[in-house]
């Protein structure tokens, strides 16, 4: 039980995390885009505003995967199906299926989030035990005044920085000590920060350049800029794997420091002093921790040229890229179910534990929009997924016209001839079907139903008793008898859109049309061989499936349309029963193949597990 208990805490674990981290990936670059292009809008304005443009940028990255961890968290937990099924089939307790979408990408993640979740945090552990000994170090450097290396600031500096802070209106104790091994001024501390100044500044600068850098320091102690650089740390440590982070983390420091510098110079009045100052720490080619505030910081050269000379940026073509990726980023938004969640198995031990260990929903993924999986002997409904939703079917459309051609009784062998309107919407690979060519209605028949010609459906509408609209009226007084409300077909291919049914309904109708051998014997043929004018071509059936080991397929029809997507209707023999499996509106192909061989395996499992599937 604990260990049942362990592996569930586990995979939840990583739903939760991995998702909203993975979701990251095409939100950092939209936040980027817009960041970038609200930058690019405001290089005339203060540096206070484009740093409210990128502080805000970062607080976005920070709070969305925090939102989609608290969402995924709320969310029930996710299975396979083949887990669900197990589960249902061995446990009395009242449980609600609920569906989900996926896409291929996703399902192509789902295996490998553990390994993903797993490395983010090893990740996020080196970034904060690098940050963490960053902390140590300053910390210590601000605690060490009475040790050697320091030397008491002299009474006339000690009074500049009271001085000073005064004009800030900082009410804090700040504390200002010197140090001969360090390079260049920093800053540490929030509450009671401590300004840490090079000896060798005493000698290597004048004092008005050394006031300058002095009020630099003061000026991000009067922002709390230490604390945010804390939490901006904080920030780029847990999101470390996107490059938008560290980007947004390096304008914030731009911006951060020509702020300090516009606010040293409005204390001091010494711009030349100041720049000078920077020049210098230039040239003594500075490296400093990224923890403390420095006054070396940021890009020197637009810093000095600000100081000196301040004015508009000009545009560079380089602004444009920020549109460039929100479109990229929007675009990846609208392919990708970004709120999709991974397959879990959480399979425990024995029937005790599982009754225990399920919950009262049940998150079950499926590429296709709309399912419907029955027993065909029973009518029992096994799983459905918005199977009462009517939408457009595309070619499954022909099995309602091979059923009323066969219930019309007409003369199977006898020639029709095929006419240019048959050939409109015809598939390029059936090459040996042309107009005034004669076929037999039984080739039409095969045609339409093996490999799935639409010129086949079309001359089988044309050529019936009274033309195509007294097909479409057999159509409908079938569906009248048959119940099929939610099924309406306007004409007999499957190109328009519609020609419009329900999963449903078409399972219902499944059922009916098996016990049509004609339609078992050739929608579950693999192929079909046509013999016209002296040529012969085998042909495969329009759904691969069929003739494979893996399965035992009697009756199917496929269907695709840009509106339907991919459809698939389908009777199957597993543990020995007969299903009927509808599948419609799969964005693709591997998608609706990947689905039908999850429910297979599934049921497969399950029965073989509990010896039945509990309906």
């Amino acid at each position: 039980m604990s260990a049942a208990i362990s592996q569930f805490s586990f995979e939840r674990l990583t739903q939760i995390l991995g998702w909203p981290l993975l979701d990251f990936v095409w939100q950092g670059v939209l936040i980027a885009g817009v960041a970038a292009l609200l930058l690019s809008l405001c290089r005339h304005a203060r540096p206070q505003t484009r740093y409210l443009i990128a502080s805000g940028a970062m607080l976005l990255c920070a709070l969305l995967p925090l939102a989609g961890m608290l969402l995924q968290a709320s969310r029930p937990p996710s299975l396979t199906l083949s887990a669900a099924l197990q589960l249902l089939a061995e446990t009395s307790a009242t449980t609600e299926v609920q569906w989900q979408d996926s896409n291929l990408l996703l399902s192509m993640l789902a295996p490998v989030l553990p390994f993903l979740v797993t490395l983010w945090l090893s990740g996020v552990t080196l970034m904060l035990s690098r940050y963490l000994l960053g902390l140590l170090w300053i910390a210590r450097l601000g605690s060490q005044a009475g040790q050697a290396g320091y030397v008491s600031a002299m009474d006339d500096w000690q009074q500049c920085a009271r001085t000073l802070q005064a004009r800030f209106g900082i009410r804090r104790e700040v504390r200002l000590l010197w140090k001969t091994e360090i390079l260049s001024p920093m800053t540490t501390g929030c509450w009671r920060p401590v300004i840490l100044m090079p000896v060798s500044l005493l000698s290597g600068m004048s004092p008005s350049m050394i006031e300058a850098l002095l009020a630099h320091e003061l000026a991000h102690i009067r922002r709390w800029d230490y604390l945010v650089k804390l939490l901006q740390n904080l920030v780029q440590a847990l999101l470390f794997y996107h490059p938008v982070v560290w980007w947004l983390g390096r304008q914030m420091d731009s911006e951060r420091e020509l702020i300090a510098d516009q606010l040293a110079v409005a204390a001091t009045g010494q711009s030349r002093e100041l720049a000078l100052a920077l020049q210098s720490l230039d040239q003594m080619q500075m490296q400093q921790q990224a923890l403390a505030l420095a006054a070396h910081g940021g890009d020197l050269l637009s810093r000095i040229r600000q100081i000196l000379r301040p004015g508009p940026q000009a545009w560079q073509w380089k602004m444009a890229l920020p549109v460039v990726l929100a479109v990229v980023s929007l675009m990846l938004i609208f392919q990708t179910k970004v709120d999709a969640v991974p397959a879990a198995d959480q399979l425990v031990q024995n029937r005790q534990t599982r009754e225990a260990a399920l919950p009262a929903k049940l998150m079950i993924n499926t590429h296709s929009r709309h399912v419907m999986v029955l027993d065909e002997a029973s009518g029992a409904v096994l799983l459905q997924k918005d199977a009462d939703v009517a939408v457009p079917i595309a070619s499954i459309s022909k099995l309602l016209t091979a059923m009323v051609t066969l219930d019309a009784q007409l003369d199977m062998q006898q020639e029709l001839q095929l006419s240019r309107q048959d050939m409109v919407g015809s598939q390029q690979g059936l090459t040996m079907l042309k107009p005034g060519l004669s076929v037999t209605r039984q080739q039409l028949l095969e045609l339409m139903l093996v490999p799935s010609s639409n010129t086949a459906a079309k001359a089988l509408g044309r050529t019936y008793p009274g033309g195509e609209a007294a097909l479409i009226a057999a159509i409908q007084r079938k569906l009248q008898a048959l119940g099929l409300h939610q099924t309406s077909i306007e004409e007999p291919v499957g190109i328009s859109a519609n020609n419009r049914s329900s999963a449903a309904d078409l399972a219902r109708l499944a059922r009916i049309a098996a016990a049509y051998p004609e339609l078992q014997k050739l929608s579950g043929s693999p192929e079909m061989k046509l013999s016209l004018a002296g040529k012969s071509e085998r042909l495969p059936s329009s759904n691969p499936l069929v003739g494979q080991a893996s399965w035992d397929i009697s009756l199917t029809k496929t269907g695709y349309s840009k509106a339907a997507g991919r459809c698939l209707l389908l009777r199957t023999k597993i543990a020995g029963k007969h299903w009927i499996v509808v599948l419609l509106n799969a964005d693709q192909f591997a998608m609706r193949t990947e689905d039908a061989e999850l429910i297979r395996d599934a049921i497969s499992g399950a029965i073989e597990s509990s010896g039945s599937i509990a309906l």
